[in-house]
């Protein structure tokens, strides 16, 4: 059991998002459907306003002072009995300081996207033509079924996807060591799939919230405990 999950909240106290503090969550799910650029059938994420699709951001200042925007939302959290209340300034705050060690998702999701489609678009127009490039080096392209039931697999080093009856059913996007970083599906949408430097930075920043958080109500529960008739400082006279 961690520190937080010993402190008691008081009664009425929201806890919001309280797996945020673990990276147990490393999919996550804002802007699902796509709110950006159109690219063949679907859209793309708008990483630039999305909370969660992290992509690389060069910082504008350093940890300490991110740090200490962290430990004075928490106290505010504590003092409105709330635990992680991710308002907007929570977010952009998460959003900063993870995105510095973020991939560039927004350029490898864009540009394979891209290169999918205009992949399947030769595959299907012209695939004596496709044959006799380059294309099947870097690409697999499998064909099953008969052509009312086709299905076109596609995988290279940035990506893979599936499309069946000319739909894309399944994408996968992979940074430059072949890990997947974000995936898309018509059912499930977009996903940000978080990578191990992006993990210590959540637990980073999870931790100087919590700490903060802690001593905030940590504070409060010594205010309680302190005798009434020594509230509002009141001065005694000592006597030898």
């Amino acid at each position: 059991m961690s520190s937080i999950d010993s402190v008691a909240l008081a009664p009425g106290t929201q806890r919001i998002h309280n797996d945020v503090k673990l990276f147990g969550a490393i999919r996550t799910t804002n802007d699902r459907f796509g709110t950006g650029e159109r690219v063949g059938s679907i859209r793309l994420p708008d990483f630039k306003k999305s909370t969660e699709m992290y992509t690389k951001t060069e910082p504008t200042r350093s940890d300490e002072e991110i740090k200490e925007d962290i430990a004075r939302i928490a106290r505010e959290d504590s003092a409105r009995g709330y635990f992680h209340s991710t308002t907007k300034e929570y977010w952009d705050l998460k959003k900063e300081y993870i995105s510095s060690v973020s991939p560039d998702r927004e350029g490898i999701v864009t540009k394979a996207t891209k290169e999918i489609f205009a992949n399947l678009n030769m595959a299907k127009q012209k695939p004596e033509e496709a044959k006799k490039t380059l294309l099947e080096l870097v690409m697999n392209i499998e064909k099953k079924g008969d052509k009312k039931n086709q299905v076109i697999d596609m995988s290279c080093s940035t990506y893979n996807a599936c499309f069946e009856n000319g739909k894309l059913t399944y994408a996968g996007f992979k940074d430059m060591s072949g890990k997947v970083i974000a995936d898309y599906s018509p059912q499930n949408g977009w996903s940000g799939i978080g990578t191990e430097a992006e993990g210590v930075r959540l637990r980073e920043f999870c931790a100087t919230y919590n700490a903060a958080w802690e001593s905030a109500e940590a504070e409060k529960n010594t205010q309680k405990a302190q005798p009434k008739h020594l509230e509002g400082g009141t001065a005694f006279d000592a006597y030898a």
